[in-house]
């Protein structure tokens, strides 16, 4: 699966997560084309009581809801947990790995922790356990990647114009 893909798989189960007012979970990709999440309404540390099944399917329902949803609306807050996990599926997919598991039901002394779970291209395992300003970091810099890539191209030929004329 590509960066895009991850990302718009993490976005929409994100979405259906905050929709269902989620607060613990463990999101395991179980094959390329179905996510499980074990969730729970306690903030982390917490039992997770709740199991629930994503399909490709089901994603491409709830992607599509999510866009009419967001259509017209101001930015949305960029540290929400859909656009944390989209981040988080922007980070596996760039580093051209697979997503086994992402989850924030875990502490480092007194500080959540997000772990995420990959395996690269060469087969190694990896788990990467960010805290709270970790997270913040990969948000703000993928949201600003975003930003940049929503210019067209013509956006793009108009400024180097300029540029070459000035």
């Amino acid at each position: 699966m590509s960066a895009i893909a991850w990302s718009k798989a993490l976005r929409a189960i994100g979405q259906d997560l905050e929709a269902r007012d989620i607060k613990t979970f463990v999101i395991r990709c179980e094959a390329d084309d179905l996510y499980v999440v074990e969730a729970g309404y306690q903030s982390p540390p917490a039992p997770t009581p709740v199991t629930l099944y994503y399909t490709l399917d089901d994603i491409e329902q709830l992607d599509r809801e999510g866009r009419e949803d967001n259509r017209g609306s101001a930015a949305k807050d960029f540290l929400s947990l859909s656009q944390i996990l989209r981040a988080i599926g922007t980070y596996v997919g760039r580093k051209g790995a697979r997503l086994l598991s992402v989850s924030n039901n875990a502490l480092t002394g007194t500080m959540p922790v997000v772990k995420i779970e990959y395996e690269t291209a060469q087969g190694e395992r990896v788990v990467d356990d960010r805290t709270g300003s970790a997270i913040y970091d990969m948000c703000v810099s993928f949201y600003k990647l975003r930003g940049r890539s929503r210019l067209r191209p013509l956006d793009f030929r108009v400024v180097s114009v300029g540029i070459l004329r000035g």
